[in-house]
């Protein structure tokens, strides 16, 4: 077992490029090589312990007893003695939300470049999130699945229709509609270097909007959306459906992160915390199903790494 995970690791280090990464968290640190001071403990290894420990479900103290367990996992992070508990709170409070979110999109630009993730075909939606009753920043929002209202925050997502792995974020309180959070992940979507273009844009009727269509049109894309409002049902060709039913794949994403890694309510506050979470998790599951795929197993099945690996 041991064996076979470290040759599992050494091929997600030999296809994936930390440099880029690693140079955004140095940036944060005053230190500089060859000049006097202590260097920091390794950006990069701190990074991907608080991706591990968030997938682990895991505080600051047991993930610290598991690196002191695990001596692999320690030099696989770069840490020659196992940080304390104060050098993971120090880290986050350095590096803060927006360098996450730039990490991801690093580490989303990274899978695209290796033709694990992919453009052609993404699908786009929201979903609310229960957030604590004395949290001043949520709001009240109506949760079409449970038909109530939730006070929460809601997330706005665009996945990749193959993988159902997430592309692109954005995060809104509860009341916003979806529709109004389509241009910033879209635009993101877009930004990235690939030499795929996209095909497919795949919604539900909450984005059923004329200048959401004249966007994806204008830019060669085929909006696959369903009608929200008509005097008459609308017929849909057998194309239309064969394609549409691919959007779940971004209502089983939404499953995976609530369930699978408990977000079904959060346990922070402020939605600067909740874009800190989202991005780790993400980051991380973006990763585990990047090296699930190089060993044979499912890039959809974030347990097995959990199961398999840690």
């Amino acid at each position: 077992m041991t064996k076979q995970r470290r040759v599992s690791l050494r091929k997600l280090l030999s296809n994936l490029d930390f440099s880029e990464i690693e140079a955004h968290l140095y940036k944060t640190y005053r230190y500089e090589k060859g000049k006097p001071g202590r260097p920091p403990q390794s950006p990069t290894g701190l990074f991907l312990c608080f991706v591990l420990m968030f997938l682990r479900l895991e505080s600051y103290r047991d993930f610290q007893a598991f690196l002191e367990k695990e001596r692999f996992w320690r030099r696989y992070l770069g840490f020659k003695k196992t940080p304390d508990i104060g050098t993971f709170s120090h880290f986050l409070k350095r590096i803060g939300e927006p360098l996450f979110e730039e990490l991801f999109n690093q580490t989303v630009q990274q899978l695209l470049n290796q033709h694990f993730l992919s453009r052609h075909c993404i699908a786009i939606d929201g979903s609310i999130i229960e957030a604590k009753p004395d949290d001043t920043q949520a709001s009240w929002g109506w949760d079409h699945i449970k038909e109530c209202y939730v006070y929460g925050y809601k997330i706005h997502v665009i996945v990749d229709t193959k993988t159902e792995l997430p592309l692109a974020f954005s995060f809104t309180k509860a009341n916003v509609h979806d529709s109004q959070a389509f241009k910033p992940v879209y635009q993101q979507v877009r930004s990235y270097d690939s030499r795929f273009r996209i095909v497919s844009f795949l919604a539900d009727k909450g984005y059923d909007s004329s200048k959401i269509r004249q966007t994806l049109l204008h830019d060669d894309v085929q909006p696959i959306i369903k009608v929200s409002k008509t005097r008459i049902k609308p017929q849909y060709p057998a194309w239309f459906k064969k394609k549409y039913c691919k959007r779940t794949s971004v209502e089983r994403f939404f499953s995976r992160l609530k369930t699978y890694l408990n977000l079904k309510r959060l346990n922070v506050k402020g939605i600067t915390q909740l874009k800190l979470v989202c991005y780790l998790i993400s980051i991380g599951m973006l990763l585990i199903a990047f090296l699930n795929s190089k060993t044979g197993c499912s890039p959809r099945s974030i347990k097995s790494f959990i199961r398999k690996w840690m």
